[in-house]
């Protein structure tokens, strides 16, 4: 997967920002400027949210066509495939992109990600109808965080991660707010939702689907069976995705060396560990945290 800055560069050939890090990005794009995205040649690791203030436009995301338009708000989750099929003339969005590293490093925005995003925009196609007043609130807040993102305030690093923060939140509130009034639910989708609940309080010390199934009061085949129905993916997959997070959080956020960082995520040892990290990454936890990398593939 490539990284924003990597991203930004093979479109752009330049960086816009001053001392930019290449870990949170916001603009505004017309159909010329979103269109570029067919030019990448692969994914992107990073969360991205797109408001659309003007227009609308077909994408092609992880093998579905969906549909946006004005006062849509679609979520880009790190890894998928996606293209730009069409956009009207008049096309405008507002834009915002997050490392998935730079996701997972603050506990606020990790546990964000985790309670309320993951399971809604995986479950439905990743786009949420949003009234006006919410599409201004939430629009406010990624202009001001673009503020700070050309502006030379020491702590702008801090102020950045607090208003993604921040933003997630009110996404959180929005979403759940549509939850409730959406009705009664399958049982599929209620088991899946169950088990997203259960995922992020235990995943550190329990990787198998038994826990999870004995947890829920069903066999591991049909847990298995209900969560790739509702969302596509596995159980294995999810709870990788959640481990991978907190794994790259403790690499880069502490000191821990990587046998307790193995320890801390409940693995045997640190080969296993290891064996884990190459696999998701195409680097050993120890390449990583030196910085030896910045593009997987």
């Amino acid at each position: 997967m490539y990284s924003i800055s990597d991203t930004w560069l093979w479109q752009y050939g330049k960086s816009s920002y001053m001392d930019w890090e290449g870990r949170f990005l916001c603009f505004e794009a017309d159909k010329e400027t979103y269109m570029r995205t067919n030019t990448l040649p692969g994914t992107v690791a990073a969360y991205g949210f797109i408001i659309i203030l003007r227009g609308s436009s077909t994408l092609l995301y992880n093998g579905r066509e969906i549909t946006i338009e004005r006062n849509h708000l679609f979520v880009y989750m790190p890894g998928f495939p996606i293209r730009v099929k069409e956009a009207s003339e008049d096309y405008v969005c507002l834009c915002l992109v997050a490392d998935e590293s730079f996701t997972a490093e603050t506990p606020s925005i990790r546990n964000a990600v985790r309670s309320a995003l993951l399971p809604i925009f995986e479950m439905r196609q990743p786009v949420v109808g949003i009234s006006h007043e919410e599409s201004v609130r939430l629009s406010s807040l990624i202009r001001m965080a673009g503020e700070y993102l050309v502006s030379e305030n020491p702590m702008r690093e801090e102020m950045l991660g607090n208003l993604y923060a921040v933003f997630l939140m009110d996404l959180s509130s929005i979403l759940s707010k549509q939850t409730k009034r959406g009705g009664s639910w399958k049982r599929t989708e209620e088991l899946f939702m169950n088990f997203m609940d259960l995922l992020p309080k235990h995943f550190v010390r329990e990787h198998g689907i038994e826990f999870y199934a004995d947890a829920l009061n069903v066999t591991p085949t049909y847990l298995s069976r209900a969560v790739r129905q509702v969302s596509g993916r596995t159980v294995v997959e999810y709870i990788n995705r959640l481990l991978l997070m907190e794994s790259i959080w403790l690499l880069e956020s502490t000191s821990l060396s990587i046998d307790e960082i193995a320890e801390r995520i409940n693995y045997a040892d640190s080969t296993t560990f290891g064996r884990f990290f190459f696999r998701m990454k195409g680097v050993t936890p120890r390449e990583y945290r030196k910085g030896l990398f910045k593009i997987s593939s």
